[in-house]
């Protein structure tokens, strides 16, 4: 087996195990967390989008890359920091030093030095990754992640249920480090392919005059504030509002994991034909109708969370597929580290102003509640139509990026069932055809036998 094809199996392991501790931060496993070591509602937001605020060192990237002069080596010094500072969380629960302040610096530590990790890793993998069948590959990637995050993610709710409080977030938060600790034994074996390294004075101003590519660092970056403004509430509302267990959401991830893994597939094929770009588009739209059902859910409806998880599934499968994706395609050509600094930089930018609104705004409107006919609303769901309008917008953004994009997806859609349409109309007409096709062969056949006759 070449060194490609073996660091491109060793990538799927690889964030397959790391998923088993960054899983803890995210969702309603990080809000469980969170409230474990007594988070306000700004901190909540906060520590939701941390890895997104946490790229705002990205800009340090180039300047790593000079000092420490190969990209792997640079990826492993940084994932080596970030992976060893995951330990401080289930050492602070057992010593009773659950606060906020505490876990918000780990945090940060650890998200800053996964952050640095991330750029050189973006850097490799784009010289590792098929070129020619990019989509399918990480689309194949995330099937398997969402295998493993579905498994991790229901194993750990039933922990929790079981071992309630301090003491069941002290055996996931251990699980957890020891699976930092391993995929960093699996990144030690990644192939760096060698290339010129290229940084040079003034390479963010070449980015910022990149007409193709700025359309999309707009619009990525205002994405990251539609999503930061609400990300954490999602999950505070379930837990704290409607008051859902945690084994109740984790059946309710698995049932959007069997779906992610069927749309992953689909996506993937779809976007290496059409492009990338036409998927993401369709996922944004889909993002964004859904928030409705949001303004609505509560503790008497809970059956609309069903109908959020089908369509939320479809849409942020495509998302996260194509959302990388589309960028691997306006990066090709250029010097990527430097790009996807600059991308990281104003996504994290957006994203810290996102959190601190929506954080701010939430503990206030958290206050308020009424009931309208007999249904109950809580002020936080304010919020969530400010997302609403906000991903919105977000699209029309989106639709100003200039990648290959053949056709939209529902383009594509139409014009299948429109072939399938003529094809079964058609086939009356064709039986009538083959039938007197096969008539003449007879008649034929009969004239020839008596010409032999006679």
């Amino acid at each position: 087996m070449d060194k490609i094809k073996r660091t491109q199996i060793l990538s799927v392991f690889e964030g397959s195990i790391y998923n088993g501790f960054f899983l803890i931060t995210q969702g309603f496993l990080g809000t469980g967390l969170a409230l474990e070591f007594g988070a306000s509602e700004p901190v909540i937001a906060l520590l939701g989008v941390l890895p997104t605020i946490s790229q705002f060192v990205q800009l340090l990237a180039p300047a790593m890359m000079r000092l420490i002069g190969n990209r792997k080596r640079a990826m492993m010094i940084f994932a080596t920091i970030s992976r060893l500072s995951t330990a401080f969380i289930p050492v602070t629960l057992a010593v009773g030093m659950n606060r906020q302040s505490i876990l918000l610096m780990i945090m940060a530590f650890f998200s800053m030095a996964a952050s640095l990790t991330g750029n050189f890793w973006v850097s490799l993998m784009k010289d590792v990754a098929p070129r020619e069948k990019a989509a399918k590959f990480f689309s194949s990637r995330n099937i398997i992640f969402t295998i493993t995050n579905m498994l991790i993610t229901l194993f750990y709710s039933f922990v929790l249920d079981a071992v309630p409080g301090t003491r069941g977030f002290f055996i996931i938060s251990v699980l957890g480090t020891i699976s930092a600790l391993f995929s960093l034994v699996l990144l030690g074996f990644h192939y760096d392919p060698p290339r010129e390294i290229t940084y040079g004075r003034g390479l963010f101003r070449a980015v910022t005059k990149d007409r193709k590519f700025m359309p999309y660092l707009v619009f990525y970056a205002f994405w990251s504030f539609s999503i930061a403004i609400t990300s954490p509430f999602f999950s505070y509302h379930e837990l704290v509002n409607m008051k859902l267990g945690y084994s109740f959401l984790s059946i309710l991830n698995v049932f959007s994991s069997l779906l992610t893994m069927v749309f992953y597939f689909i996506w993937g094929k779809i976007a290496d034909r059409i492009g990338s770009q036409a998927v993401l588009e369709f996922g944004v739209f889909g993002a964004f109708i859904k928030i409705i059902l949001w303004v609505f859910m509560n503790e008497q409806t809970v059956y609309l969370l069903y109908v959020d998880t089908l369509i939320g599934t479809i849409s942020w499968s495509a998302i996260n597929l194509c959302l990388f994706t589309t960028m691997l395609d306006l990066l090709d050509g250029v010097n990527t580290e430097s790009y996807y600094a600059l991308l990281s930089f104003a996504n994290g930018g957006a994203a810290l102003v996102g959190s601190l609104a929506g954080g701010f705004l939430a503990s206030y409107l958290n206050r308020f509640g009424w009931e309208i006919l007999g249904m109950r609303f809580y002020g936080i769901q304010i919020l969530f139509f400010v997302t609403f309008v906000l991903r919105g917008l977000s699209l029309f953004l989106l639709r100003r990026v200039k990648t290959r994009k053949e056709r939209s997806v529902a383009g594509m859609i139409f014009n299948s069932a429109a072939v399938i349409a003529n094809r079964l109309a058609a086939r009356p007409r064709e039986m009538v055809d083959i039938l007197v096709q096969l008539n003449r062969k007879r008649k034929k056949g009969r004239s020839d036998v008596d010409e032999k006759d006679d």
